[in-house]
C-alpha cells in the first residue's frame, strides 16, 4: 500500500513538472536568496502572476494555498495567497511581531515536491504588506491564516518549511493534506 501511495505522488508530481516548468525545487539557490523589496507597479504584475500559477496549480492537484515569487525564480519581496477562492497579493510583506505560543502543523511547500514535515510556528503574527491597491495594510493574524503567512514569508528570507522542520517528521506525503490540522505543542 505504501509503495502505491507513493507512486501515486510520484507520478502526480511528474505532472506537475510538466505543467509548471517555472517552479524552483529545493536545491534552486533562488529559493536560498533573501528577496529585494519592489515597486508597486512590478509587485501587482508579479502577484497577479503567481496567482494565476497558484490557481491553475489547484485545478491540476487540488491543493496550494499559497505561492511566493522566488518559487518561480523571481527574488522579489511578493506572495500571494488562496483561500475562501479569493487570491490575495502581499507586496513587500513584513511580519512586525509574533506570539510565544506556537503550534505544529504538517507543512507541504510546492517547492518540496513530495516532501513534507512537522514545522512549530507562533500561533499568531502582525504583518504589515501593501496591497494591489497600494493601500499599506498591517493586521494581526492566527489559526491556519498566520501560518500561511509565516510560511510563504519565510520564502522571501532564503527559508524553505523542511529548513524548519521538527527533527525526525521529514517524510514522503502519503496522505490528504487537506485533512491536516493544527495541532497544540
Amino acid at each position: 500500500m505504501i509503495t502505491e501511495n507513493i507512486i501515486e505522488r510520484v507520478t502526480k508530481f511528474q505532472e506537475v513538472l510538466k505543467a509548471f516548468p517555472e517552479f524552483k525545487y529545493l536545491g534552486d539557490p533562488i529559493l536560498r536568496t533573501p528577496t529585494q523589496p519592489v515597486e508597486l507597479e512590478e509587485g501587482f504584475i508579479i502577484g497577479k502572476k503567481l496567482g494565476e500559477i497558484l490557481i491553475n496549480y489547484r485545478k491540476l492537484t487540488g491543493i496550494g494555498r499559497g505561492l511566493a515569487a522566488p518559487q518561480i525564480g523571481i527574488a522579489r519581496s511578493v506572495f500571494t495567497t488562496y483561500l475562501d477562492d479569493k487570491i490575495q497579493i502581499y507586496i513587500n510583506p513584513k511580519i512586525v511581531s509574533s506570539s510565544n505560543k506556537s503550534n505544529l502543523y504538517r507543512e507541504l511547500c510546492l517547492s518540496s515536491g513530495i516532501m513534507w514535515a512537522d514545522v512549530e510556528r507562533p500561533v499568531s503574527i502582525k504583518i504589515e504588506w501593501i496591497n494591489e491597491l497600494g493601500v499599506k495594510e498591517d493586521k494581526v493574524f492566527d489559526s491556519f491564516m498566520a501560518r500561511l503567512l509565516q510560511h510563504e514569508e519565510a520564502h522571501l528570507r532564503g527559508i524553505c518549511n523542511l529548513d524548519q522542520a521538527v527533527a525526525g517528521t521529514i517524510e514522503i506525503q502519503l496522505s490528504d493534506p487537506l485533512q491536516e490540522k493544527i495541532r497544540e505543542k
